[in-house]
Formats: structure tokens, sequence, C-alpha cells
């Protein structure tokens, strides 16, 4: 996208900063930092729309984030991912690409998108069976509108995606056991993680 649509997306994020406080993070009983959101909403929307090839595609992209950017928060602060968030993430994901599908045709990038969702799901469903205590069911629905989103740039995307996500979990992990701030069972939330994740496959 044009250095135009970037400096747009971030206004944009900015500007959405006060109703996701008031209107969103409030009803969970989550009081960030004053600007945090906004500075958060801001740079993720920007990030996110860089690589961009089309308006309804950046318009996918920046409905995700927000969704993302309230997620985070409120992961970080209750260790939940509500249904109501993730949801409408999937459903303006995928409403924007149906629509992005349509008028650039190409209905073989939605496909692949629907399929992406679908998969990464399904990959953070076998890790939850495997260990429950690694993640939650909000995880695992987050995972399918952040596979769709990077499945319409390309499977490479999904596996980035994927890829960060665990080593920057990893890492935090280890660094919280070296600081003697955590222990092996400690559990701290995936979310954040998943949305860097997925912000730098986007921009790869």
């Amino acid at each position: 996208m044009t250095l135009a649509w970037v400096a747009g997306e971030a206004a944009v994020g900015v500007f959405a900063g006060p109703p996701l406080r008031a209107g969103v993070l409030a009803r969970y009983g989550v009081k960030p930092p004053v600007l945090t959101v906004e500075v958060a909403a801001g740079v993720a929307l920007a990030l996110a729309v860089v690589r961009a090839a089309a308006p309804w595609q950046a318009a996918a992209l920046g409905w995700l984030m927000l969704c993302a950017v309230a997620l985070t928060f409120i992961d970080i602060a209750i260790r939940r991912l509500p249904d109501p968030l993730t949801g409408a993430a999937l459903a303006g994901v995928l409403g924007f690409l149906a629509v992005a599908a349509f008028t650039g045709g190409q209905p073989g990038q939605f496909g692949r998108a629907a399929l992406a969702a679908v998969a990464l799901c399904g990959f953070y469903l076998l890790l939850f069976l495997i260990r429950p205590a690694g993640m939650g069911l909000g995880d695992i629905k987050l995972a399918a509108s952040l596979g769709a989103a990077l499945g319409w740039q390309g499977w490479e995307q999904v596996v980035t995606a994927a890829f960060v996500t665990f080593t920057a979990a990893a890492l935090y992990g280890v660094a919280l056991l070296l600081l003697r701030r955590a222990t092996r069972t400690t559990q701290f939330p995936l979310g954040p993680f998943m949305v860097l994740g997925a912000l730098v496959a986007l921009l790869t």
C-alpha cells in the first residue's frame, strides 16, 4: 500500500483507541495506561497494511488488528480471549476478504484464506488436546481469523506466524525463569504472541 494508506490506517487506529477503551475494554474491567491503546492500535494497523495489495484486504487487516489490540490488552489483564471479539474478528476478516475476492477476481485467494483459517485453527486445537494447560480455547478461536488473514497472502505467512509465535513465547518464558519471576508451571497469555507473530508474518 502507499504511504498515504499506511498513514491513514495508523490514524484510524489512533482514533479508534478511545472507543476501544471505553466500549470494549471497560466491559471486561480492563484499564490500560493512558494512550497505550491508541499507540498500540495505530502501530498495529499501520504495520498490518504495509504489504496489503488492495483496499479491501487492507480493510480486513485493519479490522483484524482492531480486534486483536483489544484482545491483547484483555488477555494480558485477565487471561481471556472473549468469544464476542474472536467471533467478530473472524466474521470481519472473512467478510472483507470475500468482497476483495469478488471485486478483484481472486476466488482462489479467498479459498486459500478459508483453508488457512481451518488449518491454523486445527493446529492450535491439536496442541490444546496434547497439552491443555498450554493454551485456552480463545487462542484456538483467534487462530482462525489470523489464519484467514495470513492465508490470503500465502502459506509461507501462516507458517512464519506460527513459528514466530511459539519462538517468542518460549523466549519470554525462559526469560521469566531466569529472572525467577515464574516457574515451569506458570501460565502466561499466548494471545499477544499470536498477534505479534501475525504482524511479523504480514511484513514478510
